[in-house]
């Protein structure tokens, strides 16, 4: 039953999403239809490109964390019937940690104390990566454009960790590597479905996505135990993420009469 309400909750934020999604699509449409005088380049296209945006936790990964910012790279390698193949690199991070793992460490008022009994600067930061290989199809919106919907599946490997930041050094209990009994770093396989407008100009200046992305990862707790309840880790979890990106394209495209590169 708790997996059926998360499910619900993911499609009607998802609905959300879309509408928005769409509304710059037909926007983006509209504004490529206005010229028309540049023939677009067949064959295939290799493009590389890095972009940034934000996610939003959702399921297991919610009661650990906030919303997190994400860098990306990745690259794309479109048919001549554009199909894709895509790999993908993720980079998240975030400075709002729900699950305070140093709790027992900590005064009436909620402080920590270090081991000169000042006040210890530590701060708790997520952080987290997905990596992984895909495929997928660009629909282009056009006739003769390469400019359209891109849908993607991506499999791979996503994972997260309490990342923590002593500013004096001087909490014994993170210190010379003791901080991977806190850390819950989780690994594991995960998929993430993509869906996104991709531009190509014709005049080849203006090369963009905005993409929807939804992460699903079958993630366990690496470490064996947590010290701070000594107890052993969480042999699975369910995280979920949602999220929004703009992505910067630079293309190379083959097989027409020039090779162009920018």
């Amino acid at each position: 039953m708790y997996r059926l309400l998360l499910y619900v909750s993911y499609i009607q934020i998802m609905q959300k999403y879309f509408f928005i999604f769409f509304f710059l699509i037909v926007a983006c449409s509209y504004s490529y239809a206005q010229d028309e005088s540049e023939k677009p380049v067949d064959g295939s296209i290799i493009v590389f490109g890095g972009g940034m945006g934000l996610n939003i936790p959702l399921a297991d990964l919610k009661e650990r964390y906030g919303s997190n910012l994400n860098f990306s790279v990745g690259g794309d390698y479109i048919l001549a019937n554009n199909w894709i193949f895509s790999s993908e690199f993720m980079y998240f991070f975030g400075d709002k940690v729900k699950e305070d793992v140093l709790a027992s460490y900590r005064t009436s008022n909620g402080t920590l104390l270090g081991d000169d009994e000042q006040l210890a600067d530590v701060f708790l930061k997520q952080r987290g990566v997905f990596l992984g290989l895909g495929f997928g199809k660009l629909l282009p919106l056009h006739k003769g454009s390469r400019s359209g919907l891109k849908l993607m599946v991506h499999g791979g490997i996503l994972q997260h960790q309490i990342k923590f930041t002593d500013e004096r050094n001087s909490f014994a209990q993170i210190r010379t590597g003791r901080q991977i009994g806190y850390d819950r770093l989780s690994r594991g396989f995960s998929l993430k479905e993509t869906i996104a407008y991709k531009n190509l100009s014709k005049d080849r200046r203006l090369n963009f996505e905005f993409a929807l992305d939804f992460i699903q990862g079958f993630t366990s707790e690496i470490r064996p135990v947590n010290y701070d309840t000594g107890l052993p880790s969480i042999g699975s979890r369910f995280d979920m993420m949602i999220g929004a990106r703009l992505i910067w394209n630079l293309p190379f495209y083959q097989g027409s009469q020039e090779t162009i590169y920018y």
